[in-house]
């Protein structure tokens, strides 16, 4: 009885709330994906939204040309769309985008999905349709990449040979749906980003390849109460391509095999070995306070059930929602000892706020993560650092008194370095455990590096679809060792592996063309933790965007 009433409020908080669901703008679309915040802070998208799990949902009266006035309040485009089943069903164009990254030494850069961690040229393509009728909505916005991937400098901390050029066809930001009353269940491959970072997020972003998934999530606040809630609950399938070096383990290509629980990629087989993925998120924002958003966010990711016997007796619910369970490692059966008796499931978890004062055009946010979860609250209690990371971040627009012309400044910090009590107990790689929390050999989260620290500041001035603006950024290359080390040095390395990069970025519309850029001058010192190995990076972004 507790059960049906439970469902019947469900259904009454769905059947209280109207269909405006339209399509998505997709994570990591250069021009739109990155001006959502933008307008939010000038005012022209509500403060109701979080803005923390994307892709966002646009609103079925707020077509893909309301989007562009947004951003240009000049702009006369209209997409190219037609009806279909007696103007019931409308379908839509996508614009081609054409992309390309060039690195003249060694990789470098993130949150580009498709691209791999390689030096030289890379060029990806992208285009699709989008098409609804009633409650279902269907995207087809498939990738095709290549990167002439030839050999970088490496030694044995750092990188291994490459093998030739790559190239590799995605589906890219594609999905099926059911949308109705602020919810939506269906199956994608898009790029999610969960948390409130601009350029690092701990646990969900697009610095790898979107991944096969079901999905069940809002497609905007739920009202309540006691204020609004938005929440994505998503099970996947993550895969490795071994033609391409490991992220999470510096460029090298140790590929974990789960039968003989080691790093041997001669028996690594992706189609046996894929992992499976179970992640939530939940934002809230308090009825009392306006621009406050919280949100809690989990995952778990394990080999598949058929190469461990010790899922026999689990329910369905634990068996393909674990990360609804356990968050206490007593209660659920962790662990990889001898002869895998056990599951070996790995989570980690964030909490995120975001603060947006719409009258300032100003927000601060941070996430704090989790890489690992405690035995039980003793163990919290005790050593509540442990596995800790953390992004922080504040970003602030100033209206010009010509037209449509701001300011945009911004900083962000990330730390994802052990914290100081890994001269007791170390927590090793965030993303390394059982194989890794990768896709296609890309980390899935903060995609600055495996125990690195970043900063970023950037400055640029903004004119509708028009941008200038210069980046400084600064990387510590795993500042702490992975393991624990000797006491007399206190676990940190002798060589310091640090990046500075300074460079500048532009965007501009030519009537349907939009041309953006980034160029940046990387200098190194001690490459590789090498000491003296000082060396220079030019890397380059340019993308192109058509509007048909």
């Amino acid at each position: 009885m507790k059960w049906k009433l439970f469902w019947c409020g469900v259904v009454g908080l769905i059947g209280s709330s109207s269909s405006v669901v339209g399509q998505t703008v997709p994570v990591g679309m250069v021009g739109f994906d990155d001006q959502l915040k933008i307008l939010q802070l000038q005012g022209k998208i509500g403060v109701e939204h979080s803005l923390m799990a994307r892709p966002f949902f646009m609103p079925s009266r707020m077509r893909t040309d309301s989007l562009y006035r947004l951003i240009d309040s000049t702009s006369t485009y209209t997409p190219v769309q037609r009806s279909f089943f007696n103007g019931k069903g409308r379908m839509e164009v996508l614009p081609l985008h054409m992309y390309s990254k060039f690195n003249s030494d060694r990789p470098y850069s993130w949150n580009q999905a498709g691209f791999i961690q390689a030096k030289g040229l890379q060029a990806l393509a992208s285009t699709g349709v989008y098409a609804s009728y009633g409650w279902v909505d269907v995207q087809l916005k498939p990738e095709l990449v290549y990167a002439a991937n030839p050999s970088f400098p490496f030694n044995g901390n750092y990188g291994a040979p490459t093998r030739g050029t790559y190239s590799k066809a995605f589906l890219g930001q594609s999905s099926i749906r059911v949308n109705k009353a602020g919810l939506s269940l269906g199956l994608s491959t898009e790029n999610l980003w969960w948390g409130p970072g601009l350029h690092n997020s701990l646990l969900m972003s697009n610095n790898a390849p979107g991944f096969a998934h079901l999905t069940l999530n809002t497609t905007k606040p739920l009202k309540t109460p006691i204020g609004n809630f938005e929440f994505q609950l998503i099970g996947g399938k993550l895969v490795e391509d071994t033609s391409v070096l490991l992220e999470n383990k510096n460029l090298t290509s140790p590929y974990y095999d789960p039968v003989t629980e080691g790093g041997n990629s001669n028996n690594y087989d992706p189609k046996k070995s894929w992992r499976y993925l179970s992640a939530i998120t939940i934002t809230y924002n308090p009825k009392w306070i306006k621009g406050l958003f919280l949100s809690v966010n989990r995952v778990g990711y394990t080999y598949n059930f058929n190469l461990d016997s010790s899922y026999a007796g689990f329910n369905f619910f634990k068996k393909y929602m674990p990360v609804l369970f356990g968050v206490l490692r007593q209660s659920y059966p962790y662990g990889t000892p001898t002869g895998r008796q056990g599951i070996a499931y790995k989570q980690m978890a964030s909490l995120s706020a975001r603060m947006v004062f719409p009258e300032s055009n100003t927000e601060i946010y941070t996430e704090y993560g989790y890489g690992d979860n405690f035995l039980n609250l003793r163990d919290w209690n005790t050593d509540a650092v442990h596995a800790t990371a953390y992004v922080l971040g504040i970003r602030k627009l100033k209206k010009l008194n010509r037209g449509q012309q701001w300011l945009d400044f911004s900083a962000e910090m990330t730390k994802m370095s052990e914290s100081v009590n890994y001269l007791l107990r170390t927590a090793g790689d965030w993303y390394g455990y059982e194989g890794g929390y990768t896709n296609q050999s890309r980390i899935i989260g903060a995609g600055v590096g495996r125990g690195n620290n970043c900063y970023t500041m950037r400055v640029q001035w903004l004119n509708g679809f028009s941008r200038l603006g210069m980046v400084v950024q600064g990387i510590h290359h795993g500042p702490t060792a992975i393991v624990a080390a000797p006491l007399s040095n206190f676990g940190l390395r002798d060589v310091k592996w640090n990046d500075f990069a300074i460079g500048f970025n532009g965007q501009k519309k030519f009537k349907d063309l939009i041309l953006s850029a980034e160029l940046q001058r990387v200098s190194t010192k001690n490459y590789a933790w090498e000491k003296g190995n000082n060396r220079f990076n030019f890397y380059g972004f340019i993308t192109a965007t058509y509007l048909w």
